[in-house]
């Protein structure tokens, strides 16, 4: 397509997966609906998708006329051309630091973001920093940063926080704190008598960086800690945290850059188990007599970064308490379902607030006309279904 009728209106429009070309269906199928999800609230914006040439097709069914730009190569697209364009809204995952990586790229072409700044992407892809940045802010699971590395006592230090949280190690009076340990005569000797039973206070193990559940394990005895060396390889990072049984929920949001307004609360469908976790999809809106904690746990986390902006989505546990679990600055599956009931248009809301057309305050109560589940069937392939 011709780009010399880009004006300063213009908005370039694109999702990583269909705009680089992936035909994997149980990758793609959620990111096609995404991104079909975001061209359709943008309909009375001047857009211009990029699209890679598998999926030229994904907007055919549409009733009003979508400009596609279709292209081979997505980031050598962005580097030549990204410049022609003043403003842009995209879709991406934190995995391989696609968010930050495309978000900074667009930055530096001095292109406007409908979404979070590469601060705030950066902060929020690593489940660590961002957990450190928001203790004693909000509620969270202990959490430990752990290097997989044989120069350090990293086993000790996670059987030391698997003992203290099951009561065998310690009175109790350093509130849980793992001990510093640097040097050999700093280690503690451990009791290793009871290596296979099973405790009923479990930890949980993540990558720093992932998404959708990637290489999560249970740790429900000694001898699960040994195992971790078979997920994660020598020289990487990943956090080791309390495991809190609960309700898998997430709340959405919008935000302006400084205020933020929860819009759904939404169950998440996971099976973790000793073999790890699958993310199976959910269902939106989700009743829970604590919704409005969640509510103010999510909003408070999501205020509490600068440079937050756009669609949000906070992932949360819901037992005898609220607990925040993790921050995706972008939009996440539950915008498929909410897109299709809320009484807004979440894209173009986006727009006009960060644009300073409308504010926060205006949005009014947010309503939802049905109910709308998303599964992953035997092929990883999402299904879609209102009013269920």
């Amino acid at each position: 397509m011709d780009l010399k009728d880009v004006t300063d209106d213009s908005i370039l429009v694109f999702e990583l997966f269909t705009a680089s070309g992936i035909e994997d269906l149980s990758i793609v199928s959620e990111a096609v609906e995404l991104i079909r999800s975001l061209v359709n609230d943008l309909k009375d914006e001047d857009t211009y998708v990029l699209i890679a040439e598998p999926f030229k097709n994904i907007f055919d069914d549409f009733d009003f006329d979508v400009k596609t730009i279709t292209i081979d190569n997505l980031e050598e697209w962005l580097e030549e051309n990204a410049y022609i364009f003043d403003r842009a809204m995209f879709i991406a995952a934190e995995n391989d630091m696609n968010l930050y990586n495309l978000t900074k790229l667009l930055e530096n072409k001095a292109v406007k973001v409908y979404g979070s700044d590469s601060y705030a992407v950066k902060l929020c892809s690593d489940k660590y920093e961002t957990f450190d940045y928001l203790i004693n802010r909000v509620n969270q699971p202990m959490t430990y940063n752990i290097l997989l590395n044989k120069k350090t006592y990293w086993k000790r230090a996670i059987q030391i926080f698997f003992d203290k949280i099951n009561g065998d190690y310690g009175d109790g009076s350093d509130n849980g704190a793992v001990p510093i340990m640097q040097k050999p005569k700093d280690i503690p000797v451990l009791d290793n008598s009871d290596r296979d039973e099973v405790k009923k206070y479990k930890l949980i193990a993540k990558p720093r960086f992932g998404v959708d559940c990637e290489s999560l394990k249970i740790i429900s005895s000694k001898r699960d800690i040994d195992e971790l060396e078979e997920i994660y390889p020598e020289g990487s990072r990943f956090i080791v945290q309390e495991f809190i049984p609960g309700d898998v929920c997430s709340v959405t949001l919008i935000s302006d850059g400084k205020n933020a307004i929860p819009i759904s609360l939404n169950k998440q469908i996971v099976e973790i188990d000793e073999n790890g976790g699958k993310y199976l999809g959910g269902y939106v809106p989700y009743e829970h007599e604590m919704k409005e904690k969640a509510f103010e746990v999510a909003k408070k986390a999501c205020e509490s970064i600068p440079g937050i902006k756009g669609c949000v989505g906070v992932d949360l546990i819901i037992a005898d308490d609220v607990y925040l679990i993790e921050i995706n600055s972008r939009f996440t599956t539950s915008y498929v379902g909410l897109s299709k009931v809320a009484n807004i248009n979440i894209g173009k809301t986006i727009v006009d607030l960060i644009d300073k057309k409308i504010s926060i305050e205006e949005l009014g109560e947010i309503e939802y006309k049905d109910k709308v589940s998303f599964y992953k069937d035997e092929n990883g392939i999402l299904d879609i279904k209102i009013g269920e």
